[in-house]
């Protein structure tokens, strides 16, 4: 018995059935810990069990359904929080970020929600694939158009049904629908400007590799564009060619008087030079030979140059005349005829036309000629430049007929305007395609049936300064001689572009070329300086 007050560390009410925890007291709230807390003897008396959910994933939320009642988690996996419909996956709970995944990622019984409605929502046609449809992109952060696999296209400017070897794709197919113009679903063709280059066609004696194989003219024993060696050609300055249509004979004329002939395949170039007593003009003369035309009717030769000095040679003997050309150093630049009997024109440095029947007759036009061509027997095309200095403007003059020939109409060309330069070959192939080519790369294509010409753009890589050019006959293509400096090209024009051309063997000369002359893609003859003389097909 204590008097005063109680001693720190007593109680004056007794019960404690363990003084040792403060919780544990007479009255104190039974706790689901495996105790008596309220001093009564009994454990988890009148305690309210909890509700226990088995979270399998971890992700702090149980899965959907009935749990276990108990006042302690049955298991460690076990927690007081429900909603989760897979517990198998611990990115899918209630407080998940919905993402495109065909999923409910959030357990709203809802899937893909944020990416049902608006521009791309998920199912809707979309026109970026073929038969395409918005799906789920693999970020699944948003949707992509998603379709059949299409088929890459490639350009086919020839329309032979086989793109560019070696191209890239330009396009695309889907399954079913039609194939566009100008478009191929392969790259098989070796040269995609030729029409009649491509695997399925057949190999011909033309210097090209036609079927695409890798080989060009293979099997065929037809030789090879090649320089003719000759000793009646060395070092002849030589200035134009002219061929028959059936092949021989061919003539060769050139600087210093220089004239030579080979009449068929099996003979040697006979020389006709100034020296000579077959020559064309004085004896002993120099002339400068710089343009030929071969009639086709009797072989004879057609040959003009310096100081308007004309020849015909029979291939034995030859008759020359000369026409005064006002001016000085002036002379024939351009020559052709037509009909039969042939009525020959000749076209000079000084813009002149003459005409042949009987006495000479000659049309004046402003600035200079350079070539001449004909299309049928009642047109002419002339070519050259106004003026005569830099800088210069090219033209083309179209003379007609009707009874008598009248005036060049002067035509216009399309895309030279600024140009500096002149037109120095042309070729009439047919009514409708004229090529007239020139220097700096200008070439320009025309018809029978309008006066305006359109420009062509030389091809790729460095710029030419062409000076012939001559089509086969019963085509549409164009072989063009040029020059990059004083080493000599060939370029081949079809309708479709600047196409392969056939190959020198072994390679391109170093040396001016002039003049092409051809009576078909597998015949013709080219010449230059420092005796170039170039046939295809040579042995």
């Amino acid at each position: 018995m204590f008097c005063g007050a109680v001693p720190a560390g007593y109680s004056t009410t007794p019960g404690d059935c363990d003084d040792t925890r403060a919780e544990a007291y007479p009255g104190a709230p039974e706790l689901c810990n495996g105790l008596d807390d309220d001093c009564d003897g009994r454990i988890e008396t009148g305690v309210v069990n909890k509700v226990w959910y088995l979270d399998n994933d971890r992700d702090s939320f149980g899965r959907n359904g009935p749990g276990t009642v108990a006042c302690d988690p049955p298991s460690e996996l076990h927690v007081e929080v429900t909603g989760d419909c897979d517990d198998e996956r611990a990115d899918i709970h209630p407080n998940a970020v919905d993402a495109c995944n065909g999923l409910d990622d959030n357990c709203d019984n809802r899937v893909d929600e944020l990416f049902t409605e608006g521009p791309g929502a998920l199912g809707t046609a979309c026109t970026e694939a073929c038969n395409g449809t918005y799906a789920c992109n693999a970020a699944q952060t948003g949707t992509v158009c998603v379709g059949t696999p299409s088929t890459p296209l490639y350009a086919d400017a020839d329309s032979d049904g086989e793109g560019e070897k070696d191209s890239a794709p330009v396009g695309e197919l889907c399954p079913g629908a039609p194939m566009p113009p100008m478009m191929a679903d392969n790259t098989l063709d070796c040269d995609d400007a030729d029409l009649s280059t491509n695997t399925q066609a057949t190999e011909v004696c033309d210097g090209l590799d036609n079927d695409c194989d890798g080989q060009v003219d293979e099997q065929m024993s037809c030789g090879s564009l090649r320089r003719v060696v000759d000793p009646v050609l060395a070092g002849g300055a030589w200035r134009t060619v002219a061929v028959h249509p059936s092949g021989y004979p061919v003539w060769v004329a050139g600087l210093d008087g220089r004239l030579a002939v080979k009449m068929d395949a099996t003979s040697a170039f006979v020389s006709h030079s100034g020296g000579t007593t077959t020559r064309c003009g004085p004896a002993g003369n120099t002339l400068d030979w710089h343009a030929a035309w071969l009639n086709p009717n009797n072989s004879y030769l057609v040959v003009v140059g310096e100081d308007g000095h004309i020849g015909e040679h029979n291939g034995g003997s030859c008759s020359s005349f000369q026409i005064s050309l006002p001016g000085n150093s002036e002379y024939f630049s351009g020559v052709f005829g037509v009909g039969n009997p042939a009525q020959v024109f000749a076209v000079s440095t000084l813009g002149q036309l003459y005409e042949w029947i009987g006495a000479a007759q000659r049309h004046d036009s402003p600035g200079r000629y350079w070539g001449l061509h004909a299309l049928g027997n009642d047109a002419l095309y002339a070519v050259g430049s106004t003026g005569e200095s830099s800088p210069l403007t090219p033209v083309v003059g179209l003379y007609t007929r009707s009874i008598t020939w009248g005036t060049p109409a002067t035509h216009n060309l399309q895309g030279t305007a600024g140009y500096n330069g002149g037109l120095r070959a042309v070729w009439a192939a047919s009514a409708e395609h004229i090529y007239a080519v020139g220097d700096g790369g200008l070439v320009v294509k025309g018809s029978g049936q309008s006066r305006d010409w359109e420009r062509v753009l030389p091809p790729a890589g460095p710029v030419l300064n062409y000076v012939s050019v001559a089509a086969p006959p019963g085509t549409m293509n164009a072989y063009v001689i040029g020059n990059e400096g004083n080493a000599g090209r060939l370029q081949r024009l079809t309708p479709h572009g600047w196409a392969k051309a056939p190959a020198f063997t072994p390679s391109a000369p170093n040396a001016s070329l002039r003049d092409i002359a051809m009576t078909s893609s597998s015949n013709f003859w080219i010449v230059g300086d420092d005796g170039n003389v170039y046939h295809f097909p040579e042995p």
